[in-house]
């Protein structure tokens, strides 16, 4: 996308780009694909058909790409809420090298899933066996210093769950300053599409966190993310709730629709499923505007999301009605 400072410029564009996205019937069409080669020729005609991990691989950088390019695109706090989007990338790295910890072969080695995004630190090759070990090895900076902290809060040969949480707890905070720091009539929209996107991630607290793993009430306490629905007298009170049916019942009146679901996958599907309104929402607030863009973006994470969800599918041989039930859009949910 050619650079550009004039927003209204870059918000037509982003319309049009939204009118070709993989959605509704497109997304249908997508669903009646026989195989991942076949998605891959479709998303990316004239070049060599990717594998499903390959595919995967270039959908995230494609979309890492793309945010980068909105970020330059901008200054200000808005250049600063694009920008932090990209952290997410980092922090998911970071992630899947603790996952690797105890996995067999070279614990903590770079893995092909990892996304190198242009100039950012490689992680490296070099294998690691702790979370010590892994935060040495982290460049200096915010994820480094959040992880540091997460190894010391918690014991020795913790489960990966709390240093994966402590680093979204952290890129979720940040995101929720930068958000604040925005001025404008987009501003609320947009507020409110990071908000949700937090109170997903107190869902999974709550929903796995307590009534999965049995973690004690002050450990998935102290990972709450402030400024956000779920207050901290709300979220401790769920907490206490004798199951999950009785916890979501005691949510914020924003996140009733909830209160539905029976297990924490549902939970997580009507979560991103009101993640994606929202989006939509921001989106088509007003034809011009930051609005557009921090919709376009989220709206692409989903979309991306979709495309791996579909590829996978593909991949393991499900049905096209099977995977598309998966999928964030009408009746289905996924996320990245």
């Amino acid at each position: 996308m050619k650079i550009t400072d004039d927003l209204d410029f870059l918000s037509a564009r982003l319309h049009g780009r939204r009118e070709k996205m993989a959605e509704g019937a497109r997304l249908d069409a997508l669903c009646r694909l026989t195989s991942a080669a076949d998605l891959s020729r479709t998303l990316y005609p004239g070049e060599a058909p990717f594998a499903a991990e390959e595919l995967q691989r270039r959908l995230v950088e494609d979309l890492a790409g793309e945010l980068s390019g909105l970020s330059r695109s901008l200054t200000g706090p808005q250049a600063g809420l694009i920008e932090w989007l990209l952290k997410r990338f980092e922090a998911e790295n970071i992630k899947l090298q603790i996952r690797g910890l105890e996995a067999a072969g070279a614990p903590g080695a770079a893995k092909p899933g990892l996304i190198l995004l242009p100039g950012a630190p490689s992680p490296g090759t070099v294998a690691v066996h702790t979370p010590e070990e892994l935060m040495a090895r982290l460049p200096k900076g915010f994820f480094r210093q959040s992880l540091k902290e997460a190894v010391a809060a918690y014991p020795a040969k913790s489960r990966p769950f709390f240093y994966e949480a402590a680093l979204d707890r952290a890129y979720l905070q940040e995101l929720l300053h930068r958000a604040g720091k925005l001025t404008g009539p987009d501003r609320d929209a947009i507020s409110a599409l990071v908000r949700q996107e937090a109170d997903i991630f107190h869902l999974e607290l709550l929903a796995r966190g307590k009534f999965v793993y049995g973690l004690k009430t002050e450990i998935l306490s102290a990972l709450r993310v402030d400024g956000t629905e779920m207050t901290k007298q709300r979220f401790a009170a769920a907490l206490e709730a004798p199951d999950l049916a009785a916890a979501l019942h005691l949510l914020p009146a924003k996140l009733k629709s909830s209160a539905a679901a029976s297990d924490p996958a549902e939970l997580e599907i009507l979560g991103w499923r009101r993640f994606s309104h929202l989006a939509d929402r921001a989106f088509r607030s007003s034809h011009i505007g930051f609005g557009v863009v921090a919709g376009y973006a989220a709206l692409r994470r989903l979309e991306t999301a979709n495309l791996i969800t579909l590829c996978e599918g593909l991949r393991i041989g499900m049905a096209g009605a099977d995977i598309r039930s998966r999928l964030i859009s009408e009746g289905g949910g996924a996320h990245a």
